[in-house]
């Protein structure tokens, strides 16, 4: 994101917190009869008995140049005479609101305006205790900051993710400054030092400061009790994940082993397991406790953290790490190989019987290590340890479902694989265990079973694991794939199957389907993916699912709009010079912020006039 977004973005959160502060409300009661006053950023009103009598609504903050507004109306009394109310409100110093009735004062409040980075705001630390007190787990990964976290340049994430791709060159001085601030606030905690330090806090990642942080503030050898209190009175208070994420790796500095219960508390939220890890490591006794019930706990980021920093110290942990450990939501092969050798993979494999567990968690293990884009050590490991081998060899017990059998069609793809094989050719060692298990494998793989297995679950539903497996044995399940979209207009793993035929009858089907079924001009994100499935691999096919095309052009999805652009490129511009499509190229030539989409529209304009 360059400067002038940036900008934008700490102007736009800025204005947030304005007209949070000013928000306010005025309720009195005179004669029975209700005087409520409003006061918004932009609008101030006057409402008395229930209904709006005056309002003043300002077109820009500027207006506030004019010190003071006013309001007016009436009450009825009865009495046969308009009782006149009269607003004040505004002021140089303070924000003042004064009502007065038949020119009595009635009311004169003034509100202060102190802008607290943390006034006005939902705590972090209730929100997330709320959570884990009513469902002993968080629920919701959200957090109330997400409204100053994410806008159109910063799309939502996985919790926890930010701090692995974080840019980690600090800026220069940054500590040095914080901990300035903090020594300040620890000898003088008052709202004015509390507030430059949590300014400085909200005003850069912790992620890209941390370690330096740590080791400097080792260094002042503070006063612990002062320390840990405003550490907690800044948990307490903050309305920022990093203040959240500060306060954290503050108390891990110290010996915080009376707070080990609220910081596993937070360390269940994934946006902060990692730096509760730190704190329990480093500040707290047998931490290694806490840490394995927090990676029971957690299913995404935090878990590859937690089980980074978990010590398999007993036969459970290591069993847990094989069965349920190597389960996540984000299938990191880096974390799999972490359980995998935590866990003593090759030992647990070693007997003639295992359990089916565990025969489910290695297979996992397994096909997440065989991954295209695994780490040549991970490979290694695999085969030094003998690991494929002895996984088929309890495959012979183990293997009775579809599910059972996917892993081993990953090995056979994997041991068959010639493009990757070919570079070993001289490792006579390696050939010899190739050799080993493609004998071993085969049987398994003859058995008719597995595709009229996968035959039989495309009959009754959409099933991603049957899929490739038909895709395995080359199955014609294009029909079956066709009568599912009838079903299922909008599942996109559908469409990538028939995608992948790379036939042109079933794509050119496919196309129809897609321009009949789903909604073009304002496609749901669902149908978005299958848009995307299809228009992706339409270089080859020209002149097929042109209106398809053209809807990716005109989409508000930069991604769907280059894989339109990159598809043109391809295509003899006889077949796409339409006034409709040019119209959309030559829009996304003046409004994308992208200069290599932007050069792309412009090259295929200028092919348009050829």
């Amino acid at each position: 994101m360059g400067f002038k977004d940036e900008l934008k973005r700490e102007i736009r959160n800025a204005m947030k917190d304005v007209k949070k502060e000013v928000q306010k409300t005025w309720r009195i009661d005179y004669k029975g009869h209700s005087v409520e006053i409003i006061h918004e950023l932009k609008k101030e009103c006057l409402i008395i008995d229930g209904a709006t009598v005056d309002t003043n609504k300002r077109k820009s903050i500027f207006s506030y140049f004019v010190p003071y507004s006013k309001l007016s109306g009436t009450i009825d009394l009865e009495d046969g005479v308009n009782h006149t109310v009269s607003v004040k409100l505004g002021g140089y110093i303070s924000f003042n609101c004064i009502i007065t009735i038949d020119n009595v004062t009635v009311l004169d409040d003034a509100l202060v305006l102190d802008f607290l980075p943390w006034n006005h705001k939902e705590k972090i630390i209730p929100f997330i205790e709320r959570q884990v007190q009513t469902h002993n787990k968080i629920v919701d990964d959200g957090l109330p900051d997400d409204e100053y976290v994410y806008d159109e340049n910063h799309p939502p994430v996985a919790a926890g993710s930010s701090d692995h791709f974080v840019d980690d060159i600090p800026t220069p001085f940054f500590v040095k400054k914080l901990l300035k601030l903090f020594k300040r606030q620890l000898h003088h905690p008052t709202n004015k030092t509390r507030k430059a330090t949590y300014e400085e806090i909200i005003s850069d990642n912790i992620a890209s400061y941390g370690e330096e942080f740590i080791e400097r503030f080792k260094q002042a050898e503070w006063d612990e009790s002062l320390v840990q209190q405003e550490a907690i009175w800044l948990l307490e208070h903050a309305a920022h994940r990093e203040v959240v994420k500060f306060s954290i790796t503050v108390l891990g500095c110290t010996n915080c082993e009376k707070y080990k219960e609220l910081l596993f508390t937070l360390g269940m939220h994934e946006e902060f397991t990692l730096y509760v890890l730190f704190a329990l490591k480093n500040g707290t006794k047998e931490a290694n406790d806490q840490i394995w019930r927090l990676a029971q706990s957690v299913h995404g980021w935090g878990k590859i953290a937690a089980v980074e920093k978990l010590e398999a110290t007993t036969p459970e942990i290591k069993q847990w790490l094989l069965t349920k450990g190597c389960e996540n939501i984000i299938k990191n092969e880096y974390f799999v190989y972490m359980c995998a050798i935590k866990g003593d993979l090759p030992a647990a494999l070693n007997p003639e019987m295992i359990s089916k567990q565990l025969y489910d968690g290695v297979g996992l293990i397994i096909q997440t290590l065989l991954h295209e884009n695994v780490e040549h050590d991970i490979e290694d490991y695999i085969f030094e340890k003998a690991i494929l081998y002895r996984f088929l060899d309890h495959a012979r017990i183990h293997c009775q479902t579809l599910e059972d059998f996917y892993p081993l069609m990953k090995i056979c793809k994997y041991i068959n694989a010639d493009e990757i094989w070919g570079e070993r050719s001289n490792d006579c060692r390696r050939q010899q265990e190739r050799n080993s298990i493609q004998k071993a494998i085969q049987p398994i793989i003859n058995n008719p079973k597995w595709s009229q297995l996968a035959m039989d679950t495309l009959q009754q539903d959409i099933d991603v694991k049957a899929l490739e497996v038909a895709h395995f044995y080359q199955l014609d399940i294009v029909p079956n794939l066709f009568k599912m979209l009838e079903k299922h207009p909008t599942n996109s793993e559908i469409y990538f199957s028939i995608m992948n035929t790379n036939h042109r009858q079933h794509i050119i089907d496919l196309c129809v389907f897609a321009e009949n079924h789903l909604s073009l001009s304002s496609p749901s994100k669902e149908e978005e993916h299958c848009l995307r499935y299809i228009v992706q691999d339409l270089h080859e096919h020209a002149g097929v699912g042109l209106p398809l095309v053209q809807a990716a052009l005109e989409s508000d999805t930069e991604l769907m709009q280059y894989q339109a652009l990159s598809v043109l490129e391809e295509w003899t511009p006889s077949i796409w010079q339409r006034p409709s499509i040019l119209a959309a190229i030559k829009n996304i030539s003046t409004t994308t912020k992208d200069k290599y989409y932007r050069k792309l529209a412009n090259q295929l304009l200028s092919k348009s006039l050829d």
